[in-house]
């Protein structure tokens, strides 16, 4: 399988593939969640030239996840820091093959050409596998409803 990574474009067709992502995972089923905000958040994070950006990746030429680099989705006990990894997705079929991995990497890579000295995120479950990839803990998880906070120096 062909694994590429790339940054979304704002007019891109893909983009209605990623909006569909985010909403299914993350708006809850929010009765009140506005699909027209989420696309105009999403294309907010579609720089070319710095953050917030989107990567996203493909498989044999297929989109089959994502990853955003931004500055509005912090843990509050670390807003003064950033930028922040955001929305990482990637599809069942391609999970295991290394496209989370590669897209981490592309981000840290973008984020570095667009000036980043170091880069951060939230997770409630997926330390292990960024702590695989480099990353470390600035504060771990405590709690079950809690996230632990890591960051990674580029």
């Amino acid at each position: 399988m062909e694994r590429q990574v790339e940054l979304l474009r704002a007019d891109s067709s893909t983009i209605d593939t990623v909006l569909s992502w985010h909403w299914h995972e993350w708006s809850g089923g929010d009765e009140n969640a506005n699909l027209d905000e989420w696309r105009a958040r999403l294309q907010s994070r579609t720089n070319h030239d710095r953050v917030p950006f989107t990567q996203v990746a493909h498989l044999d030429g297929e989109p089959v996840g994502c990853l955003s680099a931004c500055d509005d989705d912090r843990d509050s006990r670390f807003a003064e820091q950033g930028p922040w990894l955001s929305g990482m997705f990637v599809i069942g079929r391609a999970r295991n093959l290394g496209v989370g991995r590669a897209l981490v990497q592309a981000a840290e890579e973008t984020a570095r050409t667009f000036g980043a000295t170091e880069l951060w995120l939230y997770t409630a479950e997926a330390g292990p596998f960024y702590e695989r990839c480099g990353w470390s803990y600035r504060l771990r998880k405590e709690h079950p409803r809690d996230n632990s906070v890591m960051r990674h120096k580029l």
